[in-house]
């Protein structure tokens, strides 16, 4: 065992204003990954529909885009054939609005939630983007 600190106040202050700046960095982390996930999951259904890849290469194409995508990357997480086919429906529920104006992703908010909101607000507004765009708002506003 190490020496024994002689613990003052400023020293455990020091310690506790530590432990919050990493738990700050970590949080920060996890919404960077969280962004740069959500911006690949909206690439991957633009490679969909603007490939045409279901009517392209067949019914079954989520199934084998989903075995090949894993067989590629083993250990990799999120490539589903529901994560796949919720990728297509992402990028089709806010297509124009991020096509069109790049910068409203960020404003509105689109990549800074969690995938799994994301899933449940293309359920319920699967068409319709401004309400899907103000679910993303409440999400954020009210930190859901």
């Amino acid at each position: 065992m190490g020496k024994l600190i002689k613990i003052d106040g400023e020293y455990a202050n020091w310690i506790k204003d530590l432990s919050l700046r990493f738990k700050q960095s970590q949080i920060k982390a996890a919404i960077r990954v969280n962004s740069e996930m959500l911006r690949f999951y909206f690439n991957l259904g633009a490679d969909i529909v603007n490939k045409k890849a279901e009517s392209r290469w067949g019914d079954g194409f989520f199934a084998n885009l989903s075995r090949d995508l894993q067989n590629e990357l083993p250990g990799v997480k999120g490539f589903s054939e529901t994560n796949l086919r919720y990728s297509k429906y992402f990028y089709l529920l806010y297509n124009q609005t991020l096509t069109i104006h790049p910068q409203v992703g960020d404003e509105f908010g689109v990549f800074k939630i969690p995938w799994g909101h994301h899933k449940y607000i293309i359920d319920k507004c699967k068409k319709d983007t401004d309400k899907a765009l103000f679910y993303v708002r409440k999400t954020l506003e009210n930190n859901w």
